[in-house]
């Protein structure tokens, strides 16, 4: 059974990983089992003006300047996705469907480049936390906006 949103085109718009050359093996085992303190994330939701079921979802994931001890990394990733909404599907708040579900879709994806990009980094690889997209706060939805272009698929 297929879901009501379906995932058209996604993208990276960042990938940046740089490995922190000043920092001690304690310092580095400390941070890979410190708290989500560690990162950062922020999620941004547009539609198309002229259509209710086109979507797009940006997540911004990096590590946090609020983190007060050395990182073994600096990491920003960021992805981009274009979502398709079943226009026969009826749902009372179908930006939070977007938000939770999109987000979680695009989140996966960027979980698996990460691991991959870490994993052949000289500190380890990083493996993001889980994270429930019903519950983000406010200052980390950047907010609902009109996309007048959506790129097209290669």
């Amino acid at each position: 059974m297929n879901s009501p949103l379906q995932l058209e085109h996604y993208f990276f718009e960042r990938m940046h990983c740089v490995a922190n050359a000043d920092i001690s093996a304690e310092e580095i085992q400390d941070w890979h089992r410190a708290d989500d303190s560690r990162f950062g994330l922020r999620v941004e939701l547009g539609t198309n003006p002229d259509s209710e079921h086109e979507w797009q979802v940006a997540v911004d994931f990096y590590t946090s300047a609020e983190y007060d001890k050395k990182s073994p990394y600096e990491l920003h990733f960021k992805v981009i996705g274009f979502f398709q909404v079943d226009e026969a599907f009826e749902h009372d708040n179908l930006e939070r469907l977007i938000r939770v579900n999109g987000s979680s879709v695009l989140y996966s994806a960027m979980r698996e480049l990460v691991a991959l990009f870490t994993s052949r980094a000289p500190w380890g690889p990083v493996q993001l936390p889980t994270v429930n997209f019903r519950l983000l706060s406010p200052e980390d939805l950047v907010g609902t906006h009109a996309v007048a272009e959506r790129k097209a698929d290669d």
